[in-house]
């Protein structure tokens, strides 16, 4: 009996930690099964995302024992022996030590096979499956698509209470966007692991909780259109955004430089996504809604619309244009420096004559100037679904005295503010928002790149004369023998459009071209293009619109 006794008391109490961990070991083991993401569409149905699965090898810190034969794992996998025990001797003595902790990403069915053939060998391995992100479609699409990051205590985020180390999620883009209905609900498996930390296997009388993949998005975006956008401004830095200027759709969205999420699998790597950070052509850079640019003679478009509407000054109203106009001390040029002689608004549009519109503004109030900018969209965001949109600059007199001193502002600062100089500033996304409204006579939606996603209606209610000759002006501009834009000119189809050219005090001048295309009386498709250190609008901005105009009146009649 005092045996009994005794070894009673040796096992229940004098070893009772030991043999309690072991029991404990032998027990059994929730392994999360990751949910697919979401599949995103183009808005014909065909994929720009999709997954693809791989096998990522994991250790449980908690079931790795002496008997772990380290040698053989490193050998096949090709990794330090060394920085893989200090690894799991951290995890150890750690909170995660009964998580699975990943040690290689992407494994191969075969090299699996050979492991789970030696898997008496490594106690505490198991296999996690992955989805990973793939990318079929010829279209990049990188900054709307936007990339994955890995979940660590380190990353900001949020919703951290919804991860757990290791998860994966939506760091930019529409990947970031609408990552609560993309990632969908993981599920779980259990496991039987032995008090040797050897897993073996499912548990017959627990049925595994199976997955619940995300939803589906879809995008508005033409893939062909857009594939073919990225290839004519290859090279090229700034950024092209198409719309459906009746819908608020967005057809197609460039911002370059971009980056290649092709170039890795899974979650964006810290050292690639540090590249990209540290790159000075800012290929991170979401240049369609947080690029600011002066937007050049599109800015012209105000003065005229402004006149037009409080019936200060006529569209007869004349200028003699030289070249130059002389304002106090000051002598503010036309980019034609020979002039051009006497111009009415439409042919000062037509030919974007400085001249004239110095003049114009001086006949109108800067306050209602100010307000018509804001009532096109300028100087606040559009409310597209995209990240970090900035909402540009449209200067008043207390803008300029807060920001330059008390006598910040002067009446010189009405001369460049009327041709998009100074301290105006516009993102891409804005210059094409006021083509929609020119096209659809002050009645859109705001953009969207979401198919599904509802849109707020805008109206911007101007005379019907005053839409109809800003129309009559942007299609002389393209389509008049003089006109500025006439390179974004083609055949077939009516294209209206303005030029700009920014001036950049950093290098050369950028390049805009804004405007759309009807095709039988029919807006079909507007665009805003910009190419940084591109010089004059009618040249780069033009040539590369009368490109994308040709290739979506060819894609409309063939369908």
């Amino acid at each position: 009996m005092m045996t009994i006794f005794c070894r009673f008391v040796y096992l229940q109490i004098y070893n009772h930690q030991k043999f309690e961990e072991r029991a404990g070991a032998n027990s059994i083991r929730k392994i999360s099964l990751h949910a697919p993401r979401g599949i995103i569409y183009d808005r014909y149905g065909l994929a720009l995302v999709d997954n693809l699965q791989i096998y990522d090898l994991a250790l449980i810190p908690f079931d790795v024992t002496k008997k772990f034969n380290y040698d053989l794992l490193t050998n096949e996998l090709s990794l330090s022996k060394e920085k893989l025990l200090s690894n799991i001797n951290k995890y150890k003595k750690s909170f995660y030590k009964f998580r699975p902790q990943t040690i290689k990403r992407h494994i191969s069915f075969e090299t699996r096979s050979r492991l789970e053939e030696n898997k008496l060998d490594f106690p505490g391995m198991i296999f996690e499956e992955s989805p990973v992100r793939v990318y079929p479609s010829k279209a990049r699409l990188t900054h709307v698509l936007g990339y994955l990051r890995k979940y660590s205590d380190q990353l900001n985020n949020k919703n951290k209470n919804d991860y757990k180390v290791g998860d994966i999620f939506g760091f930019s883009g529409i990947e970031k966007i609408y990552e609560s209905s993309l990632r969908g609900v993981d599920g779980a498996e259990f496991h039987l692991v032995d008090i040797y930390g050897i897993d073996h296997g499912l548990i017959d009388e627990m049925s595994p909780v199976l997955p619940l993949p995300g939803e589906s998005a879809y995008l508005s975006i033409d893939s062909n259109l857009q594939f073919y956008i990225e290839s004519i401004f290859h090279s090229k830095k700034g950024a092209v955004i198409c719309m459906d200027p009746m819908s608020g759709e967005v057809l197609a969205y460039l911002s370059s430089p971009d980056y290649d999420l092709n170039s890795f699998i899974g979650p964006v790597p810290k050292n690639v996504w540090d590249s990209w950070n540290s790159d000075k052509d800012y290929p991170l850079l979401n240049r369609v809604v947080q690029g600011l640019y002066p937007p050049g003679s599109t800015m012209k478009l105000i003065a005229a619309a402004l006149a037009l509407e409080g019936n200060r000054v006529s569209k007869d109203w004349e200028v003699n244009c030289n070249g130059a106009y002389e304002l106090g001390d000051r002598v503010f040029h036309c980019w034609n420096t020979n002039g051009h002689g006497k111009v009415n608004m439409k042919e000062a549009i037509i030919n974007s004559c400085n001249i004239y519109f110095y003049k114009l503004i001086q006949e109108l109030s800067f306050l209602n100037w100010f307000n018509m900018a804001q009532s096109f969209g300028f100087g606040s965001p559009t409310g597209i679904d995209q990240l970090g949109e900035r909402a540009g600059n449209v200067p008043n007199k207390q803008y300029m005295n807060d920001k330059y001193g008390r006598f910040g502002w002067a009446q010189g600062n009405l001369l460049t503010f009327v041709i998009g100089q100074g301290d105006v500033l516009v993102t891409p996304i804005q210059i094409v928002h006021m083509m929609n409204l020119i096209a659809s006579s002050g009645s859109t939606y705001s953009p969207k790149i979401n198919k599904i996603l509802e849109s707020k209606k805008i109206d911007l209610s101007l005379k019907k004369s005053t839409w109809k000759f800003l129309q009559n002006a942007l299609w002389s501009v393209v389509n008049d023998k003089n006109g500025t834009g006439k390179s974004a000119r083609i055949k077939s189809a009516d294209v209206f459009g303005k030029t700009g050219t920014a001036q950049n005090p950093h290098g050369d001048d950028h390049s805009w071209f804004a405007g759309y295309m009807e095709i039988n009386n029919v807006p079909v498709i507007s665009l805003a293009v910009l190419v940084e250190n591109g010089g004059k609008g009618s040249v780069e901005g033009a040539n590369i619109s009368r490109k994308i105009f040709n290739f979506m009146k060819n894609d409309e009649n063939n369908k």
